[in-house]
């Protein structure tokens, strides 16, 4: 088999989704689906959620050893892989060790409830196995918002999760979504999801602004007149609003959907100012 023939092998899908910061990192995929799959606005989670037998994760692991023999770094994925149980995350580190062995870090897709899921004995002991990041959409800060499109979780779950993974030294990434209140609840979106983020310590904000998908929950709600969807530049004004707001630090924060078409991207705090420069400019082109 050629290269790309042992790459499609190992893969369900022909495209694979990783975050702006795994790029680089192996994957492995170790489930399919998202286990909560009520969220209103995703269009992401399309397959039915399954785990991987074990059997099928060694089988794949022994190829993409082959493929990625000196890779340190792998990424589990699966829509939130981190649903695993503490021992099915064990069991695929040790099947990792015996043919990546040089693989010294875990990254993944992770609900919210994923991490309350697990006792602090669990947490700690899947960070020292090397669990280094979990990427995490929290969307909102704001909880009418949150219960809206019944993500499942509340503002104050949100922080304690993200809490708990500070306390054994699980670094975050997490993703808010711009223009998710619509228009009647912009404000409150931006100030009450600034706020959550002011509690916590992620390495990184990514923000990608609502796009309503045909055939989701919230794109016939719209259709139907229940929910306002904002203009690009109403939700770059409302991104300003959440920028001002932050106090987080040591934090890179970015966006890839500015106005359909820029990306702006800045460390808070000490960038601030030149990312609410670049949003002034691009409000005022």
């Amino acid at each position: 088999m050629t290269r790309e023939e042992l790459y499609q092998s190992i893969y369900t899908h022909d495209t694979i989704y990783l975050p702006p910061h795994e790029q680089a990192t192996a994957a492995l995929e170790v489930s399919l689906g998202c286990s909560w799959h009520k969220c209103t606005f995703c269009d992401f989670a399309k397959d039915t959620f399954r785990i991987h037998p074990v059997e099928r994760i060694e089988h794949d692991l022994k190829i993409l050893a082959q493929l990625r023999p000196d890779d340190t770094r792998l990424f589990f994925l699966g829509e939130n892989a981190f649903c695993l149980s503490t021992e099915q995350l064990l069991k695929i580190i040790e099947l990792t060790q015996k043919y990546m062995s040089k693989v010294r870090e875990y990254a993944m897709y992770s609900r919210i409830d994923d991490i309350l899921r697990k006792t602090e004995e669990d947490l700690e002991c899947l960070a020292g196995k090397g669990i280094q990041a979990l990427h995490i959409g929290v969307e909102s800060g704001s909880d009418p918002i949150l219960e809206a499109c019944k993500k499942g979780v509340t503002s104050s779950q949100i922080i304690q999760a993200l809490l708990r993974l500070d306390k054994v030294g699980i670094d975050y990434y997490l993703t808010v979504i711009p223009g998710l209140g619509g228009r009647n609840f912009s404000r409150l979106h931006a100030i009450e999801t600034a706020r959550m983020l002011n509690q916590v310590h992620p390495r990184n904000i990514w923000c990608l602004k609502l796009k309503l998908w045909e055939d989701t929950p919230l794109y016939r709600e719209a259709k139907a007149g229940g929910f306002e969807e904002m203009t690009p530049a109403e939700i770059l004004r409302e991104e300003r609003l959440l920028i001002e707001n932050l106090t987080v630090s040591d934090c890179l924060f970015e966006d890839t959907t500015v106005l359909d078409q820029f990306t702006i991207q800045g460390v808070l705090p000490g960038q601030k100012g030149e990312l609410l420069g670049a949003i002034d400019y691009l409000l005022g082109l």
